[in-house]
């Protein structure tokens, strides 16, 4: 088998001379796999939006998408492949390199694709509901999570089908996560709920870190959502992690609907893998690796799967799912090698997955809770809701099954991005943190580039001249 720093340098061979340039052959892959993160105000520290901006940090660029860090994908394409995978092919990478290599050729201007758009305007256009919990200060403290919901009436006079969910964290730095739900019990009014930490109802989606705007499938014959019933609730179950204390939020939620004659198949969105929160807890002793296992069925009819959503928490090392049938084949559900707790998307698969009844679904993941510089002194962990606390998780969209879901592609314009609203640069901020260009936290020093990350989202680079 060819290694990948050969087939880099073998392809970078071949492609030399052709002389990419930045409009044509570069802007497209950074517009596309990169400024879901890396635009002024978005959850990255530093933007790629120019082209001098890009120039600026090519030799950070070559490296990150050379060894496959950037963009983060951490569920193995070689295991299954999903939706809308934000990965760069060998072919984009070599790109990268041999423009770099080339001097970083600007070319034609004319030919640069439309950058896309940030903002509060988003590029789905404007909702057809808008839902904001109102400003709301973190009571986490240096060693405390802070969970709340609330519940926001819609004032929908009529049942209405969902096509598409967005989330926009009012405060990137602060919302760990939203459950967005149907609440069962509506009112007229907003409604607070303290030390509540989980949806309140049916879910509807939920948001994490690299999460996108939930977009259901349509095909000939069938239209995909979720019924919001009329003069209903919708529920936010946030989570602000420790050290939060005092950060401001208002998070929002977009809805926009089929039109009111459309029919649809209603997806349903379960915990299905669940270890340890609702049941006996589980315990990571300090110094070593644990393995976690759970499952779930045998099921008792066919069902179509749309997504997955795999959850741990700090000292997540990897994870799998798959499901058995009853004639033993084994159907690939997700697999991460390398766990990311800062990136935690669902993931669409191409098409509809069919799960036969009588299918057991396996899970199986391992904690890393040995020395390391993030876990410096080891103490058990158990399974919880707190970050420091760990948990076992397997989410799934799905169905009950009709003949021909499988042949229904799932991958139908999920946009690339989360459209989160900048933040706005307040003269009362304080700093969050300070990093590099490699992204690691570090102290002011003299005379190399950094990053000041502040409280309200906003991010500058400075420059401390030192003329000795």
């Amino acid at each position: 088998m060819i290694n990948k720093s050969l087939f880099l340098l073998l392809t970078t061979t071949i492609c030399f001379g052709q002389n990419p340039n930045y409009s044509e052959d570069i802007a497209p892959i950074i517009y596309g796999k990169c400024l879901q993160c890396h635009y002024d105000g978005g959850i990255a520290p530093l933007t790629l939006e120019t082209y001098t901006s890009v120039v600026y940090n090519a030799g950070m660029v070559q490296h990150v998408t050379s060894n496959g860090e950037m963009p983060p994908w951490p569920a193995d394409t070689l295991f299954l492949n999903y939706a809308n995978e934000n990965v760069l092919s060998m072919n984009e990478i070599s790109t990268i390199i041999d423009w770099i290599t080339n001097g970083v050729p600007l070319g034609d201007t004319s030919l640069l694709p439309p950058m896309p758009i940030f903002g509060s305007s988003s590029q789905l256009g404007v909702p057809d509901l808008e839902l904001q919990m109102p400003t709301y200060s973190s009571t986490a403290t240096a060693s405390t999570d802070d969970y709340v919901c609330f519940s926001i009436p819609t004032g929908l006079l009529q049942n209405r089908r969902i096509k598409t969910i967005e989330v926009i964290p009012g405060n990137l730095q602060t919302v760990h996560h939203v459950l967005v739900s149907i609440d069962p019990f509506p009112n007229s009014s907003i409604v607070t709920t303290a030390d509540c930490m989980g949806p309140q109802g049916d879910m509807l989606y939920s948001y994490a870190p690299g999460a996108l705007p939930l977009t259901y499938p349509e095909s000939t014959n069938n239209s995909f959502g979720v019924e919001l019933p009329a003069n209903s609730s919708v529920s936010f179950a946030m989570h602000y992690p420790e050290g939060s204390f005092g950060q401001l939020d208002s998070t929002k939620v977009r809805f926009y609907f089929y039109p009111s004659t459309t029919v649809i198949r209603e997806i349903s969105y379960d915990f299905l893998i669940n270890e340890g929160l609702f049941g006996a807890p589980f315990y990571l002793p300090p110094n070593q690796i644990t393995e976690i296992t759970g499952s779930f069925g045998p099921t008792t009819q066919d069902y179509s799967f749309m997504s997955v959503f795999p959850h741990m928490h700090l000292l997540g090392k990897d994870m799998v799912i798959y499901a058995v049938t009853p004639l033993n084949d084994t159907i690939n559900l997700i697999k991460i090698n390398n766990w990311d707790f800062e990136w935690q998307p669902s993931y669409f698969f191409e098409k509809f997955l069919k799960i036969p009844e009588g299918s057991i679904i396996y899970a199986k993941g391992n904690y890393d809770n040995t020395i390391s510089p993030s876990n410096p002194n080891p103490v058990t962990v158990q399974s919880g809701l707190n970050t420091q606390d760990e948990m076992f998780i397997g989410g799934f969209q799905y169905l009950s099954y009709q003949l021909g879901d499988e042949n229904i592609s799932i991958d139908n314009g999920l946009i690339s991005s989360n459209f989160n609203d900048a933040a706005t640069i307040s003269s009362s901020r304080k700093l969050f943190k300070i990093i590099n260009t490699l992204g690691q936290s570090t102290t002011p020093k003299s005379n190399i580039p950094l990053y000041y990350i502040y409280d309200d989202g906003s991010v500058e680079k400075k420059i401390i001249l030192d003329k000795n």
